[in-house]
């Protein structure tokens, strides 16, 4: 089975990836992190590389690490901010999940974040306007949401998946 996890930065999708692995046997994780270009070849906002956008990531490769992935692993896990913008890969995706965060949740937990430095409520403001354009589900019905600042149950989540 291949399982996506998206949602907005910082809604909790690395940390559910890694949790529901464990609680899962044969599980492989793949998050879409690993998949950006370098940043000599990633557009700039201003002072910032732009990691908000699907150019950003080199999504064949993840079609292609996922394909040969589930030759070998009963679970695949796809995570990422942008993983259901991308169709070839939404179309391998068996089950999705979405976490919804709010956007003052959202805030708060980037301007917490260290990996960065203090980013300009400019950027904030960009990278959840950039959530809005591209990390949205393209259909509810089609997916297990959750609420992204509560914790998961996950006896209930793996029930919702039918594993």
């Amino acid at each position: 089975m291949i399982i996506g996890i998206g949602g907005s930065s910082r809604s909790g999708k690395s940390s559910l990836a890694s949790s529901l692995a464990v609680a899962l046997t044969e599980s492989k994780v793949l998050s879409l992190d690993h998949y950006a270009f370098s940043e000599i070849h990633l557009p700039r906002i201003r002072d910032r590389f732009n990691w908000e956008i699907p150019e950003a990531y080199d999504f064949d490769e993840l079609i292609a690490d996922v394909e040969k992935s589930r030759q070998t692993y009963a679970n695949v896990i796809v995570e990422g901010i942008l993983i259901f913008c991308e169709s070839k890969l939404t179309d391998l995706i068996d089950k999705r999940i979405f976490l919804n965060i709010s956007m003052s949740t959202f805030a708060s937990r980037r301007r917490d974040e260290e990996r960065w430095g203090a980013e300009p409520d400019w950027f904030i403001d960009y990278v959840w306007s950039s959530y809005l354009k591209h990390g949205q589900m393209e259909s509810p019905q089609n997916y297990i949401v959750l609420d992204g600042e509560k914790p998961v149950n996950m006896s209930d989540l793996i029930a919702a998946l039918n594993l």
